[in-house]
């Protein structure tokens, strides 16, 4: 009679993930700014060690805007990033990147006109025609406005952009300096306290609640990267989006996990970017086909806005830009 094999030697004989075959494999993630609340799910994957499970030592380090993260991983300084469409629509056309998304994390694009309720009290789009708006010098938004309202048959070239620094805008707003501004969804509960200190309400004008359909951020891999280690990305981006359904589920005990890495920041802060984040994730979309999923023909509207916002030459299409082979095979819901 042949003696039994061991239990551990049967295990280990039939292992099919390389994740726990061999050494875990050493990865730099580069998100897109430094690290808030708004990338809790990430470090929540890290601290539960959902990353170690799936083969690798990941090492998350800030980024300095989407475009950077774009170049870090062109250049190869980090293995995976966290940009939006915007970004790789634009370097893909303009500085022939070869970085593909192969997951939706922002199915909405966060972008936002804030305006006080005694003020401007912008609620609708055609609120927009002649309103000025503080802005950054250089920015993308306003090009994306325009659109918008051409899209609208509004009359887009009676917008009035002000250049301001970022950190003035929401003191500006608030003192009546300028009658709008713009800048992300995750500054709306900021923006909330300081109008409610001046005895003031804020607006938010939500594009994406108005009819803007665009996909944002997401996770980016080059091509060559992609072609030789396709399991190991599929295995980061399920890692990942498991953080963020816990993130989701326990809003609390993810922001724990996240400050543990990154103090200074508030709790009630954290939580409510998770917030904010989650905003941003639901939709039908992921409602079925799960957290971090990408419909292709809502890509390709998404490519083609960009690419008309950016005034780029060439053609590049949704197949150039992202692909659906490393979501997970089963859907992670939130």
């Amino acid at each position: 009679m042949t003696p039994a094999i061991p239990r551990r030697v049967v295990l280990a004989a039939g292992l099919a993930a390389p994740a726990l075959a061999q050494a875990p494999r050493d990865i730099v993630f580069n998100l897109d700014f430094t690290a808030l609340g708004r990338h809790a799910g990430w470090f929540v994957a890290l601290e539960r060690g959902f990353y170690r499970e799936a083969g690798m030592n990941l090492r998350i380090v800030p980024g300095q805007g989407t475009g950077q993260a774009v170049q870090a991983v062109e250049a190869g300084s980090a293995q995976i990033g966290f940009s939006d469409v915007a970004a790789l629509v634009t370097a893909r056309l303009n500085a022939n990147a070869t970085t593909k998304m192969v997951s939706v994390i922002y199915q909405k694009a966060p972008y936002c006109l804030f305006s006080l309720e005694s003020g401007a009290n912008v609620t609708r789009p055609e609120q927009m025609v002649g309103l000025t708006i503080g802005t950054g010098a250089g920015s993308l938004t306003s090009k994306v406005f325009e659109a918008y309202m051409l899209d609208r048959g509004l009359d887009h070239r009676t917008l009035r952009f002000v250049n301001i620094d970022p950190s003035a805008r929401v003191a500006l707003l608030v003192s009546r300096r300028v009658p709008s501004i713009d800048l992300f969804l995750m500054a709306e509960p900021g923006i909330r306290r300081a109008a409610a200190a001046s005895n003031e309400a804020a607006t938010t004008f939500f594009f994406a609640d108005h009819g803007l359909e665009l996909y944002s951020n997401g996770i980016l891999v080059k091509e060559d990267f992609l072609a030789a280690n396709g399991d190991l990305v599929r295995r980061f981006v399920e890692a990942s989006l498991r953080g963020w359904q816990a993130c989701f589920a326990d809003p609390s005990a993810g922001a724990d996990l996240f400050l543990r890495t990154n103090r200074g920041l508030d709790k009630p802060v954290v939580m409510a970017e998770i917030d904010i984040v989650k905003r941003l994730i639901a939709t039908p979309q992921t409602a079925t086909a799960g957290l971090g999923s990408i419909d292709m023909a809502a890509m390709a509207r998404s490519v083609a806005f960009v690419a008309r916002v950016a005034e780029a030459g060439g053609r590049i299409t949704a197949t150039d830009v992202a692909s659906t082979d490393f979501l997970p095979r089963t859907p992670i819901l939130g």
